[in-house]
């Protein structure tokens, strides 16, 4: 179906610019035709729509979906996996999911991504793909019902900026919504790392809070693990900039794990700095001084150059982001591709014009700004 929607879509003489849109509108129409596919296209063009998503009014069944967010960690990655503390906070980027009753099996789709495929049903049988979505399922004793899963992800994937857990949230509140299962944000944070850990092995659990909370936060895993909203008085004004090359979390945290085990003292060293710097930055945060806090990411990202964990591009990103006014910029997420944030002192645009000249995607955000939530 997922195929068959994008051709006509294509058929349709639909723009690069609301493709995904269309796309999406289509499927959930029922009507895959490209009459149908060019009626979306031209409300779209009307209204003015562009590719940072579903506008909400054109969403169907919006009160029926799973919402999780994204998120970018200021400072703090890969340290948080050996019990150091991060500072993380959500953007106003989403991952939507909704649940349709079937006959029987389970149908998992990502019209976006051009992903269409039926869960085995044996646990033994699941692909590795399969089975994040299916653990959750397993869990809330679901496996046996018919239903499709659709998941609309706003929040690019593989960049850095926790697409996979904002997934996992989604799919758990659309589950809980359809079924009236009534769980509460604990549950759903709790089912959401538990299809993390899944999905990248040894995952802090810092990307399911985000997702699930959508709030700033300074975390620190454990048993149970610290979870502190931190209060941005102020929102600060940043940008995301965008490598376009996937980095997959579990290569650069199994990296990284390689090289701890060769030389535990040297890396728990770095590590403990790391977590210097964030408790540094809390404070910069809490006295508005956003000029220390980006120095304070400057250096850690230094020290995540250092794990080997960034990439020509990244390096590439943050170069023209402290050259054209960020205060500070460093990767965010598991690094090995992905994105950078960026921290200003009032205007980004020329920031995102620079990044955008030299090829790349950027994204404006105010960090610590309501998010709606759902």
């Amino acid at each position: 179906m997922t195929l068959h929607a994008r051709s006509v879509v294509t058929a349709a003489g639909v723009s690069e610019e609301i493709f995904d849109e269309v796309l999406d509108r289509v499927i959930q129409s029922g009507d895959v035709k490209i009459w149908k596919a060019q009626e979306i296209a031209n409300e779209l063009q009307r209204n003015e729509l562009r590719t940072s998503g579903l506008d909400k009014q054109t969403r169907p069944n919006e009160s029926a979906m799973g919402i999780g967010y994204g998120k970018v960690v200021l400072l703090g990655e890969h340290s948080v996996v050996y019990g150091r503390h991060a500072i993380a906070v959500p953007i106003p980027i989403t991952v939507r999911a909704l649940i349709e009753d079937r006959e029987e099996g389970i149908v998992l789709m990502i019209p976006r991504w051009g992903v269409e495929y039926e869960l085995a049903g044996n646990v033994t049988e699941r692909r590795s793909f399969e089975r994040p979505a299916g653990v959750i399922l397993d869990k809330l004793g679901l496996s046996n019902r018919g239903m499709c899963i659709e998941v609309f992800p706003d929040v690019p994937r593989s960049m850095g900026l926790g697409g996979s857990a904002a997934i996992a949230v989604a799919i758990v509140r659309a589950l809980d919504r359809h079924y009236q299962i009534g769980l509460s944000d604990e549950d759903v944070n709790r089912l959401a790392y538990e299809s993390e850990k899944i999905a990248h092995g040894s995952p802090s659990g810092l990307d399911n809070t985000l997702a699930c909370y959508a709030k700033p936060l300074v975390f620190r895993p454990g048993d149970p693990p610290l979870v502190e909203l931190l209060n941005i008085r102020k929102p600060i004004p940043a940008v995301i900039g965008i490598t376009g090359h996937e980095g997959l979390t579990a290569k650069t945290v199994g990296r990284v794990r390689e090289a701890w085990q060769q030389d535990k003292k040297l890396y728990e060293r770095i590590f403990d700095e790391i977590d210097t710097l964030v408790l540094s930055a809390v404070k910069a945060i809490q006295d508005e001084d956003i000029k220390a806090l980006g120095e304070l990411m400057n250096v850690n990202h230094g020290m995540l150059n250092a794990l080997q964990v960034s990439t020509p591009e990244l390096e590439q990103l943050v170069e023209i982001a402290r050259k054209n006014g960020a205060l500070g910029a460093k990767l965010t997420g598991g690094g090995g591709g992905g994105s950078i944030i960026a921290v200003c002192d009032g205007a980004t645009e020329p920031v995102i014009s620079a990044i955008k000249d030299a090829g790349f995607q950027a994204i404006s955000v105010n960090l610590g700004a309501t998010l709606d939530g759902s």
